[in-house]
């Protein structure tokens, strides 16, 4: 008898569904299925198959037509798929009423985010962040929809936070929404005191910004030589990650890696994210990182426009990349020029370009530093911080105390103003 071996089971098929307006092409709604396929891919299911109809408008209470549903059962029975995910957020009944006529379990495109979420998280801030976003995504599903979530079967998002029937109870859920917002606030105070103390606070802070999968992992790898965890796939960063860059002329900064955009995401989850972009707020240069590669470049630029808006920056200063050249730019290069014209054109991954990058960094820095003449006391604690941050240009000792020319951070400024002697920038 031949011996035999444990295998792994199959990836859970599902079925992706989607509702074409008028105003959507045939290859926005292409396109929007792929991104979805590739969400369902990291949440652990492979797409079998997908059926989109074509309607005037979102029907407020099926999302499909009952031939449609019905078009839909017969390819579950078809393809042995365990559940279906729509395009699109959903409300309870659509939920309730495409589950009557499907016949199968259906899920939704914030459903899938928050499942991957919950799969990557790894901070007690991250998975604050993941549990706060479920809650809220429960509350406005009480009516009905997601029945099956207590059943153990084959699928995706059947573990997690928000999933038991007493947690379909508005009123546990909304004094679980305010305790969780408590210590999600509690963690963004904690570490706001922490950082009051760091002396890097004072360094100009960079902040990488862009659609998921765009490359942001790769590019601080690159900067800051680090070796932050780089995964090819959606919202692989949900934790917020800071690196120091040493760039030229012994300047420095700090480098934030942020969680990606994309496109239809609930404002409900930049809300619940509030934390993980703290940084992009504190932030004097955004470093807005695009996937060039992409046939959608544009329309990802666009999207994450659109959550910066949300977010109401006070329009901070930006660097547009276009990253992953060397795998080729399916667009007119010159055009893109043309609309970015200070745009970067490189790639993370080979180091291509990646000096040009580094040189705008530099003049950003520079801009944000001041050359100042101080006398400072021999034995003062603040010495330290003065080599950390700054760059000296001369020193003199003297007796009890030191004579400096430095380049400072402006921000770090008020901080040495007992000990200026002079300005020469």
């Amino acid at each position: 008898m031949s011996p035999t071996h444990a295998t792994k089971p199959d990836k859970p098929g599902i079925i992706a569904i989607a509702v074409q307006l008028p105003e959507q092409s045939d290859a926005e709604i292409e396109d929007s299925l792929a991104e979805l396929s590739e969400l369902v891919k990291t949440a652990g299911g492979v797409v079998v198959g997908s059926v989109v109809q074509k309607r005037q408008r979102y029907d407020r209470s099926s999302y499909l037509g009952t031939g449609k549903m019905k078009e839909v059962a017969e390819l579950i029975e078809t393809t042995g798929a365990v559940q279906v995910v729509a395009d699109d957020e959903l409300t309870s009944l659509q939920v309730r009423r495409l589950e009557e006529g499907i016949g199968c379990e259906v899920l939704d495109r914030t459903g899938i985010i928050l499942n991957i979420f919950s799969d990557h998280a790894s901070t007690r801030e991250g998975k604050l962040q993941v549990e706060l976003a479920a809650v809220q995504y429960s509350l406005l599903r009480l009516a009905g929809g997601y029945r099956g979530m207590s059943r153990q079967r084959g699928g995706i998002g059947l573990k997690g936070p928000g999933e038991t029937k007493i947690e379909t109870d508005r009123r546990v859920l909304k004094m679980r929404l305010k305790r969780l917002n408590d210590e999600l606030d509690k963690v963004v105070q904690d570490r706001d005191l922490q950082r009051r103390k760091r002396t890097d606070r004072y360094a100009p802070l960079f902040a990488l910004v862009g659609y998921t999968n765009a490359g942001k992992s790769t590019l601080l790898n690159a900067l800051s030589g680090s070796a932050v965890r780089v995964c090819d796939g959606l919202f692989t960063t949900l934790d917020p990650t800071a690196r120091r860059v040493e760039l030229a002329g012994g300047l420095r900064g700090i480098l934030s890696d942020t969680v990606g955009f994309i496109r239809k995401l609930p404002h409900g989850l930049v809300q619940a994210f509030r934390a993980t972009l703290e940084s992009v707020r504190h932030s004097q240069v955004l470093i807005h990182v695009c996937d060039v590669s992409n046939v959608q470049a544009r329309e990802h630029l666009a999207a994450v426009e659109r959550v910066l808006q949300e977010m109401e920056l006070e329009d901070p200063d930006r660097i547009i990349v276009f990253n992953k050249i060397d795998r080729g730019v399916p667009h007119n290069r010159e055009a893109l020029s043309a609309m970015f014209p200070d745009a970067i054109f490189l790639s993370a991954r080979t180091g291509e370009n990646l000096d040009e990058l580094r040189r705008v960094m530099e003049e950003k820095l520079c801009a944000s530093f001041e050359t100042v003449e101080l006398t400072v006391p021999s034995d003062a604690p603040v010495l330290k911080d003065i080599r950390l941050l700054g760059r000296i240009l001369s020193e003199e000792w003297m007796e009890g105390a030191v004579q400096l020319r430095a380049d400072l951070p402006k921000t770090f400024l008020s901080r040495v103003a007992a000990f200026r002697t002079g300005v020469t920038r």
